[in-house]
Formats: structure tokens, C-alpha cells, sequence
């Protein structure tokens, strides 16, 4: 009879206390990537982002920030005009908002090689 209502104990337990620290990995998790996204954007306006970095702090739940993301060539093989020129724009919006008395952990920008994350492009 004890060892029953132990293990009945020890699920009601489990099934009570899962949900509850499944909560609290999500939160750690995401506390993780925006801590990590904040990191970079305070180096860069602009985050680099390869294929691994694209799935993790883009793709992959959870998040409750957005991304605005330009997918580019800049590499000098593709000699693509239009990427620098654009890349130059870009830069200038994500160093308005860096500096802006708006910015909060809630908006980045990224940007996507493709020489970098040719698999993002194929999403």
C-alpha cells in the first residue's frame, strides 16, 4: 500500500511540476537568445547570421522578438551591384534604430549571405 501511494505521489509530482519547469526552460531559453542577440547587435547594427545562427534565433521557437533579415551576396566572386548598394541602405535603417530612442530588445536586423547560408536559401 506505501509504495503505491508513493508512486502515485511521485506522478502527481511529475505531472504537476512539468509543465511548470518546461515553462521555466522556454524562459531561460529565450532569456538565452535574446541576451545573446543583444550581445551581437551591440557590436554590430547589423548581425551576421549563417545557416545554424538562421535556424536558432530565427526560425527555432521560442521568440518573442523579430528579425528583419536581408538576404544578400556580397562576396566579392558575385560582384552583385545591387547587394552592396542595398547592403549600404540596410545598414543605415539598423543604425537609425540601434541609435534610436525607440530600440528595445524586441527588433534586429540580420543579415544572410548566401556564400555563408546557402541552406537558408533553400528554406
Amino acid at each position: 500500500m506505501f509504495g503505491k501511494l508513493s508512486v502515485s505521489l511521485f506522478l502527481l509530482f511529475v505531472f504537476c511540476n512539468g509543465p511548470a519547469e518546461a515553462q521555466k526552460k522556454k524562459e531561460t531559453l529565450l532569456s538565452e537568445k535574446v541576451t545573446q542577440m543583444m550581445e551581437w547587435a551591440s557590436k554590430r547594427s547589423v548581425i551576421r547570421m549563417n545557416g545554424d545562427k538562421f535556424r536558432r534565433f530565427v526560425k527555432a521557437p521560442p521568440r518573442n522578438y523579430s528579425v528583419v533579415i536581408m538576404f544578400t551576396a556580397l562576396q566579392p566572386q558575385r560582384q552583385c551591384g545591387v547587394c552592396r548598394q542595398a547592403d549600404e541602405e540596410f545598414q543605415v535603417l539598423a543604425n537609425s534604430w540601434r541609435y534610436s530612442s525607440a530600440f528595445t530588445n524586441k527588433v534586429f536586423f540580420a543579415s544572410v549571405d548566401f556564400d555563408e547560408g546557402s541552406d537558408v536559401f533553400q528554406m
